[in-house]
């Protein structure tokens, strides 16, 4: 039986497709909170409650949308990976965690419903395997 994953177009595509999600989301993301004002602010308001600078919302921004753009096509994708891992963790510890809903197995189900939680996930797996086949990282290390 061949396993999924020992069919390498396919393996190639799943990490293309988990770069696009991911790389968009937070590129969006940082990109938005640079120009819409009510996203900035409401940056800024997260980062202080969690005792985080707020001068530090812009630079978390534009880590946000360059190393997604980065992960969009595949260039320096793991250590964009690494980057936007650091800001999930954070963001996880401040503000998910000490606000999540609900005590014991149902405080864990909350935890891990997360968008933190599931991008860290996605992340982990493109810090291990790389890119892929299908990226610029590829085409220029080979």
């Amino acid at each position: 039986m061949i396993w999924l994953t020992q069919i390498p177009a396919l393996t190639d595509l799943v990490l293309l497709l988990l770069r696009l999600v991911v790389g968009l989301m937070f590129a969006l993301s940082g990109y938005f909170k640079l120009t819409k004002p009510d996203r900035t602010h409401s940056m800024r308001q997260t980062l202080t409650s969690a005792g985080v600078p707020a001068a530090l919302a812009r630079p978390l921004s534009v880590i946000e949308m360059l190393a997604g753009a980065s992960l969009l096509v595949g260039l320096l994708s793991v250590p964009s990976a690494l980057a936007l891992l650091g800001i999930s963790v954070v963001a996880f510890a401040t503000v998910t965690l000490p606000n999540a809903k609900g005590h014991g197995i149902h405080k864990l189900e909350n935890l891990l419903y997360a968008p933190e939680t599931l991008l860290s996930a996605a992340l982990l797996v493109l810090i291990a395997t790389g890119a892929g086949d299908w990226s610029l990282d590829r085409l220029i290390v080979g």
